[in-house]
């Protein structure tokens, strides 16, 4: 369902709308955030199917720094949410233990998903998480994106182990890009670095960066109705 939404939003002249907030929540009531996030998901998953995907994830160096990360099917999606009764509690729920919000505004490239969805309700490394920044030449942004979006393809189409990968650019900074990907595991991730196709894109792209960057995270909550395709060839 949520491909099917999310191509008639394209061919409509839509896109889907990626939301990714930094949050700080106190690290002695984790568990009463992570309770309260976890509710907001499972309800939107079952009653919204304008939410595509919603993953939490909190950082292993800085305690209760946390980062979610939303994809909706358009704008009228994410207007319905936020006026939604599990939302409204989640926010009166979680802001007594949240010191710090800030809305990364971002600008979606790529964003895919393996078919079968994605259900985790626990903390844990599994699946592995991963978040990365790069900034890029501003001379070099156009063969950035089509030598990044080629492997990411490449690694959906025949790596098993990787779930999602999402490549989003922030935005009016469109030289500084945030990926997130979803493996089944550390070793499916470390299978995924030895691949021709990822060795090609790291030799291709190396002299094009500024700077690269790595958040150690771990899981919160995963949750994706799969199947998820926005591709704009460059």
């Amino acid at each position: 369902m949520a491909m099917a939404m999310l191509l008639m939003a394209h061919a409509a002249g839509a896109q889907p709308l990626v939301r990714m907030f930094e949050l700080q929540v106190d690290p002695a009531r984790i568990q009463a955030f992570d309770a309260a996030g976890r509710h907001n998901m499972q309800t939107s998953n079952r009653e919204e199917p304008g939410v595509l995907a919603m993953h939490a994830v909190v950082s292993r160096e800085t305690p209760g720094l946390t980062y979610v990360f939303e994809v909706y099917a358009d704008d009228a999606a994410y207007r319905h949410h936020v006026e939604t009764a599990h939302y409204k509690h989640f926010i009166d729920a979680s802001g007594p233990l949240v010191s710090r919000k800030q809305l990364v505004e971002i600008d979606p490239v790529y964003l895919a998903e393996k078919p079968t969805p994605l259900s985790i309700m626990q903390r844990g490394k599994m699946p592995e998480v991963r978040i990365v920044e790069v900034t890029v030449k501003p001379g070099d942004l156009a063969e950035f994106r089509r030598i990044v979006t080629a492997e990411m393809r490449e690694s959906m189409k025949i790596e098993p182990g990787v779930l999602a990968m999402y490549a989003v650019t922030r935005k009016d900074r469109a030289s500084e890009w945030i990926f997130l990907e979803v493996y089944v595991d550390a070793a499916a991730y470390a299978s995924h670095r030895e691949t021709p196709h990822f060795k090609e894109y790291l030799r291709l792209t190396d002299d094009m960066l500024i700077g690269k960057g790595h958040i150690d995270v771990e899981n919160i909550a995963l949750q994706s109705r799969g199947g998820l395709l926005f591709d704009v060839p460059p």
